[in-house]
């Protein structure tokens, strides 16, 4: 008896779930996360300059807060400097496209205040869910106080400097000063207990990239509740670890070099990368674009979709999640129970409580 009940507690002990890490999930994000789509008038106008412009840019989001109901986890957010305000407060194709679709109530007012704004194209695609960083932030953190214990949810940012055709805004440039102060515009939203940080994954290790690959990310359950900040561009790293070595101090992850301290989270576009896999399984947080072109988009072609997938990127990034379709193709990014475990680096059992 002795010996069948020694047995069956071992049995349990082989098949219990390993805790999973951070990285070991695969989950849908949106790209432009914030993005309303140009007014009719101002597609129309568009398409007469730039009909390649206007078919890329012909799609939109509903708000931020049915994305995170919906299941999306990573959200991108593009900002612009606007230190002194009201550099976006009379976008040029406002002014030109007729019959003009009027701006939400309070919007002339949030753009002529310090701070970031947020938009795609200054002066052409200009209308967000929500106008300024700050805004967007507090969209996201009232929706986690609202379903604690969700998956975290990863934003990514990208600081944009903009056009400068002529009539459009002279855009501020991008500084350590710009960076310093992006830090501080999500400490004023969010507290530091509600943020993965760098210097929660770096622990003791003497870098990033030391502490993910020797001893991996935190387990997703510590995550829960928490959003996590990533940079979209390698070009401001220097700006941002410049004081910070591996990134001690700082709210948000580089787009990291693999080599590099403060290499954790990689940017990888491009879903049919033979890296993608072997970043995953060495320990890096991996995001990709499942999205092919505007053309490849309208056929229903899902090669490039089919190979983010199976790449195990832990971040699927798409203009299409879940049942958004694409007009006219049906084209849409979805995986089984809208999150998964990682196909190439999440442990056996597996699995995972949405929230």
């Amino acid at each position: 008896m002795c010996r069948l009940l020694c047995l069956t507690s071992f049995c349990t002990l082989c098949f219990a779930q390993v805790p999973l890490r951070m990285n070991q999930i695969q989950f849908v994000g949106t790209h432009n996360s914030y993005h309303a789509g140009l007014a009719p008038a101002e597609m129309a106008l568009l398409r007469s300059k730039d009909p390649k412009a206007a078919d890329s840019l012909a799609y939109k989001h509903p708000p931020i807060e049915a994305q995170l109901n919906a299941g999306v986890r990573q959200l991108e957010i593009d900002v612009y400097g606007d230190s002194k305000g009201g550099l976006f407060a009379d976008p040029l194709f406002l002014r030109l496209a007729t019959p003009a679709t009027p701006m939400p109530a309070g919007w002339a007012e949030a753009m002529k205040r310090p701070g970031f704004k947020v938009l795609h194209a200054n002066d052409v695609d200009f209308r967000s869910h929500c106008s300024t960083f700050v805004r967007c932030l507090q969209i996201v953190r009232t929706w986690s106080k609202a379903h604690r214990g969700h998956l975290p949810i990863y934003i990514q940012l990208e600081n944009k400097e903009g056009h400068t055709a002529e009539g459009f805004a002279r855009a501020e440039a991008i500084t350590k000063q710009t960076m310093d102060a992006l830090d501080e515009e999500i400490r004023s939203v969010f507290p530091a207990a509600e943020v993965v940080t760098p210097d929660d994954v770096r622990g003791n290790h003497r870098t990033l990239e030391e502490a993910v690959l020797q001893d991996g990310w935190p387990t997703l359950d510590w995550a829960r509740g928490k959003v996590v900040f990533l940079l979209d561009q390698e070009r401001v790293t220097p700006l941002y670890t410049d004081g910070h070595p591996a990134l001690k101090g700082r709210m948000i992850f580089t787009n990291g070099k693999p080599g590099t301290p403060d290499a954790a989270f990689v940017k990888m576009n491009d879903p049919a990368s033979k890296e993608i896999p072997e970043l995953v399984r060495k320990g890096y947080l991996v995001r990709t674009m499942t999205d092919g072109s505007a053309a490849a988009v309208r056929d229903g072609n899902t090669t490039r979709r089919d190979l983010a997938i199976g790449s195990g990127a832990q971040i699927l990034s798409t203009d299409y999640p879940f049942d958004w379709k694409a007009e006219g193709s049906g084209y849409s990014v979805s995986l089984p129970g809208k999150v998964r475990c990682n196909p190439v680096n999440a442990p056996k059992p597996c699995s995972i409580d949405l929230r």
